[in-house]
């Protein structure tokens, strides 16, 4: 019996709804931080922030977040990757619920810190877990449905934000009412999600074999042991024990994890900053701020999903492609930002809104896919634990912060020139970056990493 031979009828497989219930659990945990840049006017004036005080606290969330994220890839392979998602969540409701109470700047700082150590555990078990359930040629498109999470909730967020602050009259309530939905994703991680695809009852032989195949070929595991269920402890721990060493010095690591550097500080400019340029730019209330919030990442949902099945689809599993042409076509969108003013054309900014969001989050998906492909899916949360800290300690935490000094006060709300020329720089640094990674395909388990 070979791997061709076995044949799955119908459409469905349950790793699509593990994708479906990962994607829901984290958009809610993602309420906190886009909710929070949707309040910030209403925060700032209450606590007396300035645009630098309410930066400091964002840069110190994400700069605590992003080297946790390395230590979390080593929390996954010791306890398991659904373990330290359900803790991921019960600390999510707790530091959101402790923010309806906030009351001073230096508690706010405290805050943020805590929340990005405790809540870095969220992303990567994540993406880990779905790693193993895709076979590489549908990664990419697995972990661009996990992005959808953080690019769809800020669509949806702000209106669910600002509806919340009209009924209660107040910003704190609606952290209260989020920390509360904390409890959806909890009870359907317990019950839906697994580890590994072979400890769940509800997925049949022939779609192990599919999840399975590329380690089947390459002879990695063996076709009895997919279909017994009985993988080989010995051989996971041998794909799983890969010294930091041959992560490090793998052809083109470094040079990509300093290009994600520019992913991170595109998403974070525009989750941080954008709904109070929108505000302070051109006037708008806080609801019709809301509204045009949304066509950003409304856009970069498609981006996501476009630049996902290109690269599993069009290009055969290469990532670079897609990723440069993320950042370069990213950049004339960003400096058009740069120079828009009060009285703006509408559909000018609508255009100008929807093409950043596209083109900037087309690089998600095959990101998120390349470390479990050049190393394997059982190495994968170390992997990413690495990138996704330097990502995120420089470019999540540094963009937002560089931004909030370049933003000028004006006698009629704020000039963000400086700052959206900042950010449009870097997306040309990840092009370069990106388009000179000689892109290597790994020919065995022990050849991808010098074994």
């Amino acid at each position: 019996m070979t791997v061709n031979s076995v044949k799955q009828l119908g459409w469905w497989r349950y790793r699509y709804w593990v994708a479906i219930v990962l994607t829901f659990c984290y958009s809610i945990q993602y309420l906190d931080r886009v909710k929070t840049s949707v309040l910030a006017p209403l925060i700032m004036q209450d606590i007396g922030m300035t645009h630098a005080q309410y930066g400091n606290g964002v840069f110190l969330m994400l700069a605590f977040y992003g080297p946790m994220q390395a230590v979390v890839g080593w929390i996954c392979d010791r306890f398991g990757a659904k373990k330290v998602l359900l803790f991921s969540i019960v600390s999510w409701c707790l530091v959101t619920w402790w923010m309806g109470y906030m009351r001073s700047m230096n508690e706010w700082y405290v805050r943020q810190a805590i929340f990005g150590i405790l809540c870095a555990t969220e992303f990567v078990p994540s993406a880990r877990i779905l790693a193993r359930w895709y076979a590489k040629r549908q990664r990419a498109q697995a972990q661009a449905a996990l992005s959808y999470s953080w690019i769809l909730t800020p669509s949806w967020a702000p209106l669910l934000a600002t509806a919340l602050v009209a009924a209660f009259g107040t910003w704190r309530p609606v952290f209260f009412v989020v920390a509360a939905l904390g409890v959806l994703p909890l009870i359907a991680i317990a019950i839906w999600v697994k580890n590994r695809p072979e400890e769940h009852e509800s997925v049949s032989e022939e779609e192990l074999c599919e999840i399975y195949e590329q380690e089947i070929a390459d002879g990695t595991y063996t076709l009895d042991e997919i279909r017994n269920r009985k993988i080989s402890e010995h051989k996971i721990a041998a794909q799983r024990n890969i010294p930091l060493s041959k992560i490090l010095s793998y052809p083109g690591f470094i040079q990509m994890t300093v290009a994600y550097i520019v992913i991170q500080a595109l998403y974070w400019a525009a989750v941080s900053w954008s709904p109070t340029y929108l505000k302070e730019t051109f006037g708008f209330s806080l609801s019709t701020m809301g509204v045009w919030a949304i066509i950003y990442f409304c856009a970069g949902v498609l981006g996501s999903f476009t630049g996902s099945r290109l690269s599993d689809r069009a290009f055969g599993g290469r990532r670079k492609p897609i990723i440069s042409i993320s950042y370069i076509c990213t950049f004339p969108f960003l400096l058009l930002l740069a120079f828009f003013k009060e009285g703006v054309n509408p559909i000018l900014l609508l255009l100008t809104l929807s093409g950043a969001g596209f083109f900037a989050n087309m690089a998600w998906g095959p990101y998120y896919a390349w470390p479990a492909e050049i190393f394997s899916p059982e190495v994968y949360a170390k992997a990413l634990g690495i990138i996704n800290a330097v990502g995120y300690f420089i470019g999540a935490a540094g963009a937002p912060l560089v931004m909030s000094r370049l933003i000028v006060k004006t006698a009629t709300g704020a000039d963000y020139t400086n700052a959206w020329i900042f950010i449009s720089a870097l997306a040309v640094i990840g092009f370069l970056l990106a388009v000179t990674v000689k892109e290597h395909k790994k020919e065995s388990s022990g050849t991808a990493l010098g074994a």
